[in-house]
């Protein structure tokens, strides 16, 4: 026996036309709530700026490389 109405839809709504393109709901930054428009930031919910303040970048291993004048040790 089959239906004559369709089985109902998962997430019933309007539906986008075909070959329009989906709009994407507005994802809003975790820390300071401004909207994000990257798709890393949409991913991880934080825009540039407050990842850069949660995660800040580790330092420079080249800077910290320099020639030092050392003494000779004694005994050599």
């Amino acid at each position: 026996m089959e239906s004559p109405e369709p089985l109902p839809a998962l997430f019933p709504g309007p539906q986008p036309e075909a070959g329009s393109r989906e709009v994407r709901r507005p994802v809003r930054c975790a820390l300071c709530g401004r909207p994000l428009t990257g798709a890393e930031s949409r991913r991880t919910g934080l825009g540039p700026a407050c990842d850069a303040k949660l995660h800040p970048a580790g330092p420079d291993i080249r800077t910290r490389r320099h020639e030092v004048d050392q003494d000779t040790l004694p005994g050599t």
